[in-house]
Formats: structure tokens, C-alpha cells, sequence
């Protein structure tokens, strides 16, 4: 999804903190490859997905352990957005329970939470930093400005503006009295 924005990323594998809630076993068995908990093993996981990945030891959530996912700008820098996090507290302090293939009405789950933009205020700050203001087409907020060149013109700069506009883009036009090298000037980021 992220190249869609132009970012290129890399995943890792957050392990248990040294202070953590639950049952270290099962911290472990759900960390580690070939290993089944009630969920996926996210090292297996990461290696199934293909991508280069880096182990980040104790720096999972005190509730479970997570894949966080860093994007990479258009100077370098790195910044956490996505991530996926296994939740195994919730689940014990709601009792929660579901009853499994084998018959077991009491098996306990365990909670995925995923946000995978991260925040949607950092992530339009990143966006915003990463195009320098300069939004491609698709994503930017005024796509087209119709300038006319004159008032004998702002009619026929209206029927252009709605034929965009039909077309799904966001257009505009600028009947300002300015010049039209100042119209312009204005439109040009």
C-alpha cells in the first residue's frame, strides 16, 4: 500500500518488554516461528511475507507482541506508522472465550489491533513534508484551476470547470479581476 504514496518501508518483529503482562510462554509462542498459538506467529509471518525484516527485541506493547512497519521518506528519514499488534490481555480481563474446532468452549482468543496508516494526523504530516506541498493529481485537494483570460471569457471557463468537475476532479475557476500572470502564481504551489 505504501508505494502507492511513493514510500518504500521495512517491517519488524517487537518482542516482549521487560515489563510485560501475561504468561511468558505464550509471549514466546506467538514471537516465534513454527509455533502455534491461537493465532499466527508473527515470525512466521514476516518470513512469509517475503520483504526483508528486523528483529527489535523488547520493544513490543506490554500486552502482546507486534509488527511495526516504518516508511521511508523522500530524504531518508524513517517514521513508525503502520502497525499490528497481538493483544492477549483484553481478552483474559473481558473472559472472553470462543468455542474451538476440537470442541473446547473455552478457548481463549486473541485480540489483533491494526492501524495501518498509524495516525491519520502523522500520516498527512509525513505526506504533506514527504511532497513538499506539492500533492500528486490523485490525492490533492484543488486538482484543477480554470484561468480564463479575460471577463468574455468567464462563462466558457465555468462550462470547462463543470466538465472536469463531471469528470470526478476538483476544479475551480479564478474569475478574479488580476492578470492572469498573477492568477496564475496564485494556482502554482
Amino acid at each position: 500500500m505504501y508505494d502507492i504514496f511513493g514510500f518504500s518501508f521495512k517491517p519488524s518483529l517487537s518482542t516482549c518488554p521487560e515489563k510485560y503482562l501475561g504468561d511468558i510462554e505464550v509471549w514466546n509462542q506467538a514471537e516465534k516461528a513454527n509455533v502455534y498459538v491461537s493465532c499466527f506467529p508473527l515470525e512466521n509471518s514476516l518470513s512469509d511475507f517475503g520483504e526483508k525484516w528486523e528483529l527489535n527485541p523488547g520493544n513490543g506493547a506490554f500486552y502482546g507482541p507486534k509488527i511495526d512497519i516504518q516508511i521511508k521518506d523522500a530524504i531518508g528519514r524513517y517514521h513508525q506508522c503502520a502497525t499490528i499488534q497481538l493483544d492477549f490481555q483484553l481478552p483474559v480481563r473481558f473472559n472472553l472465550t470462543f468455542v474451538s474446532h476440537d470442541g473446547n468452549d473455552k478457548t481463549r482468543p486473541v485480540i489483533i489491533h491494526r492501524a495501518i496508516l498509524g495516525s491519520v494526523e502523522r500520516m498527512i504530516a509525513i505526506l504533506t513534508e514527504n511532497y513538499g506541498g506539492k500533492w500528486p493529481l490523485w490525492l490533492s485537494p484543488q486538482q484543477v484551476m480554470v484561468v480564463p483570460v479575460g471577463p468574455m471569457c468567464d462563462e466558457y471557463a465555468q462550462k470547462v470547470r463543470q466538465q472536469f468537475h463531471d469528470a470526478g476532479l476538483m476544479a475551480d475557476v479564478d474569475v478574479d479581476p488580476e492578470q492572469e500572470d498573477q492568477k496564475c502564481s496564485a494556482c502554482t504551489v
